[in-house]
């Protein structure tokens, strides 16, 4: 690592974690809240850091699937394995302590993401707009998840590292990736679109045997739904119990969050209510003006000359998102974390000439990343 990308990522990760928790110390110790959700951890920072989802990848980490409901009526089998069990194993340097484990793998894989996300963006954009194109990774609305318990960045450092060793010719490492990715979201599977775009370039045609790397994706689902079914009796448990978590819009409890994967919706006074989630209130217009933003930055991409795989990973991206919002409401408020993970993005943001501009597309970023951050930590909703 050279050392002006050393120094770069030192940086955003100080300067955004120090947003982070200066921001949990006030709201756990200062700033007094009406809404006081579950957390996994009840040590200091930590239980800033373990709400929302990180209560079940923790909970799996900790115990393994449940074949009882965890919350309410629902199950943990839609979270994938992958980031528990890494969690799981990181434990024993933290002496056992799974959520402080779970928060260090995050960060970590986070660093590790932006190293990976350089490399990638430095053929297309040249060093200088690579290096700031970081800067709008770290700042992008849904950052705030790679600073927590929850499994976005390891996503990103697998799927990044796949398509840079598909780009590399390194058909086993991508294949390797591509498979944990399968493994640790489900929106993994999609990225054999881009993987493909990619094996076909290489070889100028599609008539390759090559693209059977790609099974190895396929391969990594059917073994966690093979668990499932051993274990539990159902194979796409992972699918089912997704459903039951959405179908608590309809006629389910007011006091359920939002589905795996989702924020919860927006709290009313006491926490969240599934009515109040729906209502045309600022966050909800937050949330619709953001889906807008990445709509435009999607359209974008061909103008400013981002290669056809990674045009092809924001697409498949965007449109499994806007097919997940029609299926399940809720998931309108996890627009800012399911963008967060698709980098083309931030090369557009990056590839803007004008200072005055890029300097106020930054100083906008920063001031969502602040605001959701505050969501966040004062359990709003969640990333």
């Amino acid at each position: 690592m050279d050392r002006r990308l050393a120094l770069t990522i030192t940086i955003l990760f100080v300067a955004t974690r120090g947003v982070i928790l200066t921001l949990a110390y006030l709201f756990e110790n200062a700033i007094p809240r009406n809404y006081h959700g579950p957390t996994f951890s009840t040590e200091p920072y930590l239980r800033s850091l373990t709400t929302g989802d990180a209560n079940q990848l923790l909970g799996i980490a900790a115990q393994g699937y449940h074949a009882d409901p965890v919350v309410l009526q629902f199950r943990d089998w839609p979270f994938f394995p992958l980031y528990p069990l890494i969690t799981r194993a990181f434990s024993v340097l933290t002496g056992g302590d799974i959520a402080l484990a779970g928060v260090l793998v995050s960060n970590l894989a986070f660093v590790v993401a932006l190293v990976l996300l350089y490399r990638l963006a430095e053929p297309v954009l040249g060093a200088d707009r690579a290096l700031k194109s970081l800067a709008f990774v770290a700042l992008a609305p849904g950052a705030v998840a790679f600073a927590m318990a929850y499994s976005d960045s390891t996503f990103l450092v697998l799927a990044a590292g796949s398509m840079l060793a598909a780009q590399r010719g390194r058909w086993w490492l991508m294949a390797l990736l591509y498979g944990l990715a399968c493994l640790t979201r489900l929106q993994g599977l999609l990225l054999a679109v881009p993987l493909a775009i990619v094996i076909a370039q290489g070889i100028g045609g599609w008539r390759t045997p090559r693209l059977a790397w790609l099974v190895a994706g396929p391969i990594a689902f059917g073994l966690f739904a093979l668990h499932l079914g051993l274990a539990f009796g159902q194979p796409f448990g992972m699918l089912t119990a997704q459903q039951a978590w959405a179908s608590s819009l309809d006629g389910g409890s007011p006091a359920a969050t939002a589905a795996p994967g989702a924020s919860p919706i927006p709290a009313g006074p006491g926490g969240a209510g599934a009515d109040a989630g729906l209502a045309l209130n600022p966050v909800t217009l937050l949330f619709v003006a953001l889906l807008i933003g990445y709509l435009a930055l999607l359209a974008w991409q061909r103008r400013d000359g981002v290669p056809i795989a990674h045009r092809a990973y924001a697409f498949v991206s965007v449109a499994a998102t806007l097919g997940a919002i029609l299926l399940n409401r809720t998931l309108l408020f996890s627009v800012n974390r399911y963008m967060a993970v698709v980098w083309p993005f931030s090369w557009v943001l990056a590839n803007r000439r004008a200072p005055w501009l890029e300097a106020t597309l930054l100083g906008l970023l920063g001031i969502l990343f602040t605001v959701f951050a505050v969501l966040n930590l004062t359990q709003a909703l969640a990333p």
